[in-house]
């Protein structure tokens, strides 16, 4: 996060509960630290914090909290090119974003573990891994502006990546939550 943000809270989600504990931001805001493999079960139900909830990063399926409208914003940090169920997992961002004000930012480069990401993910160049991850926004229902940062979808940055050259492209995929319930 930047140094300049104050956040009041940060959750985080992963799939290693000894790292999210360690995240200084989780750390500083009290904030909750919470494993799921979203491919396994997509939803946020029960995942989310409640008042009460401990920090032990517990799936707790039978959790009826919600959560609705709750977060100012969600950030995907490179991890979108592993989601087999993509559309689901960001109807429930939009779900848990304020509307008309949250954002959700969805980073990716071009480094990623090959023998995990998902094979329509190989097939693609970092322009067309972009236009997909705003496929999945717009299938996922719930967002208003669409819009693509960063200058990895370019011919040159992606030539000078392969070629050792440039550093690694980085693109980010930034959507609004809209108004409407």
């Amino acid at each position: 996060l930047p140094r300049d943000v104050a956040p009041q809270r940060v959750d985080v989600h992963g799939m290693n509960l000894k790292e999210l504990q360690q995240n200084r931001a989780r750390q500083q805001t009290n904030g909750r630290a919470m494993v799921r493999d979203l491919n396994e079960n997509p939803s946020f139900v029960g995942l989310l914090p409640s008042s009460g909830d401990d920090d032990d990063g517990n799936d707790d399926s039978s959790s009826t909290t919600t959560m609705n409208n709750y977060y100012d914003v969600v950030l995907c940090c490179v991890g979108v090119q592993y989601l087999e169920h993509a559309e689901q997992v960001f109807a429930e961002v939009a779900r848990t974003l304020k509307p008309g004000t949250g954002k959700v930012i969805i980073s990716f480069t071009n480094r990623f573990f090959y023998q995990k990401a998902l094979q329509g993910w190989l097939d693609r160049g970092m322009q067309e891994r972009a236009r997909l991850v705003q496929d999945y926004l717009r299938a996922a229902g719930g967002f208003d502006t669409i819009t693509v940062v960063g200058d990895g979808t370019s011919v040159w940055k992606q030539l000078q990546s392969v070629a050792g050259m440039g550093g690694d492209p980085f693109v980010a995929v930034v959507a609004t939550r809209s108004t409407d319930e």
